[in-house]
């Protein structure tokens, strides 16, 4: 998701949805009462058209609608909300009337809240910071060439392609091999030195036949914390080319959400484990998280995200003064999605659960 403004003194924030993901965030942060303004398209009938319902032409407009009602739909990309339209073009729509916008990707939506929470900040924060940290190292690599390119959410930028002097396998099998690993490690150094600057925590590896293979025992053999970051996949070239294949593919995104599914995923596995040997170290439920929070000792606070839209509004307060009160104690809080299994069992412990620094006090 890209954010273009930021502005919660007047309750504003603009932002362009860029996947199912983002669509959905906004979905955990919209409510009854706010405001949206956003690209969609109305059928306009003229007066000539009056008593025929099934004509008018569809026109694409900008409307701002105060949200009453609304829907996610992951497996459509489909975020639909309705509402009542508070400001739009006057010889085209008049305000009052009811309309439903269905969010498009890769197009503006400006979000007015009255008060924006600090679980729904800490929602956009998350989103920010995804956008900005989902950095990923895709090499291609085929025979004795290499292309190196730096990808994020917003741009992919080729850092280096390079040819090496490589002599004919059969004419001289130990030049060969010798000046091969030369070539792999030369990649292999510019690849450390990308993760180190960047912090890079994924890294695809592409390419045809068994130069990729070759490549991925040798970084086995010589950075095993790098190899750990690698998935080997194959595509039918190298290079730019090549590049391009494993972007089309969409591989990147599914890496990148399968990290953050699989790090939620060993959070609740740590909290059952606890809880399974009597740590003392985990807490769950509204209560008991509370007075560990009051007590300084909760290190990661554990929140599903159907918490943000209970209807139980002193519990919704009350766990929006605990993720403030949390980061103010410099402790992590993670807001899960009910979507994964990892949020749903989360949800089916009361939504709340905290991993502690030390035990509390009986």
């Amino acid at each position: 998701m890209k954010i273009l403004k930021k502005d919660y003194k007047h309750g504003i924030i603009e932002l362009i949805p860029e996947n199912t993901d983002d669509l959905y965030g906004i979905y955990r942060i919209l409510k009854t009462g706010d405001k949206v303004r956003a690209s969609t398209s109305r059928r306009i009938r003229r007066k000539d058209d009056e008593g025929r319902a099934d004509t008018g032409e569809r026109v694409k407009l900008t409307l701002e609608v105060e949200v009453e009602e609304l829907a996610f739909h992951g497996f459509g990309d489909n975020l639909r909300f309705k509402g009542t339209v508070i400001d739009g073009p006057d010889d085209l729509v008049s305000l009052g009337t009811y309309h439903t916008i269905s969010l498009s990707l890769m197009e503006k939506v400006r979000i007015v809240k009255v008060n924006w929470t600090p679980m729904e900040k800490k929602v956009i924060d998350d989103i920010e910071k995804a956008s900005m940290l989902a950095k990923l190292i895709i090499v291609t690599i085929e025979d004795n060439s290499a292309c190196v390119a730096l990808v994020t959410q917003f741009s992919t930028k080729i850092i280096s392609e390079f040819s090496a002097s490589v002599s004919r396998k059969f004419s001289d099998v130990k030049q060969h091999s010798s000046e091969m690993g030369q070539f792999f490690q030369d990649v292999l150094q510019l690849m450390q030195d990308i993760v180190k600057q960047h912090e890079t925590q994924v890294i695809i590896l592409a390419g045809p036949g068994f130069t990729p293979e070759n490549f991925h025992q040798f970084i086995k053999t010589r950075d095993q914390l790098l190899f750990e970051k690698v998935s080997l996949v194959h595509v039918s070239t190298g290079g730019r080319v090549g590049l391009k294949e494993v972007l089309s593919t969409k591989l990147p995104e599914k890496i990148a959400n399968e990290q953050r599914v699989a790090y939620e995923t060993r959070l609740i596995d740590e909290v059952l484990k606890r809880l399974g040997q009597d740590t003392g170290t985990v807490t769950y439920g509204l209560d008991n998280v509370k007075r560990a929070l009051d007590m300084g000792a909760i290190e990661t606070l554990l929140i599903s995200d159907d918490q943000i839209s209970i209807e139980d509004l002193d519990k919704r307060r009350i766990i929006d003064e605990m993720v403030d009160n949390n980061s103010k104690m410099r402790g992590k809080t993670i807001i899960m999605s009910i979507n994964h299994e990892s949020g749903d069992q989360l949800s089916k412990l009361g939504g709340l659960a905290a991993l502690l620094r030390y035990p509390l006090p009986d």
